[in-house]
């Protein structure tokens, strides 16, 4: 394995172990500070929207990846695309990831119920109009905001840079 490969592993690896539980560790910074600038250029809606990688198809299998490997739980994949050929649409390439860890949603569903309509996390993966691959999801800050969520700012904070180091695995082709 090259030291680059390496290193993308060990800092996805570390992003989501913060979402595990486990300590923040160097490496995650970069990813989280990428996505607090995206979430700062997306404004105020709530979501945080980074570069993906050359394709959808090759960021979702990254990604994948990324949470086969940390464990997380996958729920599903969703293909819009595939979704809007079956009824003889078109629509770019959109694929939708759902994942979670039970034992870092479960204490936020404890302080407020209804941030179950935002959980599982999810990740959209999707092509702009002039053929760029983004990875969007929910700014987790937004998400504890909206459900007054208001004890759990470590856990917040460990979520977050989890989907940013995510989110990166997309365009860094993580192995």
């Amino acid at each position: 394995m090259s030291d680059t490969n390496r290193d993308q592993r060990r800092r996805v690896l570390q992003g989501i172990g913060a979402l595990l539980g486990g300590s923040v560790v160097a490496g995650t910074a970069s990813a989280s500070a990428n996505a607090n600038e995206a979430n700062e250029a997306d404004g105020e809606d709530g979501l945080v929207t980074v570069e993906g990688g050359e394709s959808v198809e090759g960021s979702v299998a990254c990604i994948e990846r990324a949470i086969e490997r940390t464990g997380l739980l996958h729920v599903a994949t969703i293909d819009h695309a595939a979704n809007a050929a079956s009824i003889g649409e078109e629509l770019r390439p959109t694929t939708l990831l759902i994942f979670g860890n039970p034992e870092a949603g479960t204490p936020l569903m404890q302080e407020s119920q209804s941030i179950g309509i935002d959980l599982p996390q999810k990740l959209l993966i999707w092509e702009d109009a002039d053929g760029e691959v983004n990875v969007t999801y929910n700014d987790p800050a937004y998400l504890a905001a909206r459900h007054g969520i208001e004890k759990q700012d470590d856990r917040i904070e460990r979520i977050d840079e989890a989907l940013a180091t995510l989110a990166d695995s997309a365009r860094n082709g993580a192995e």
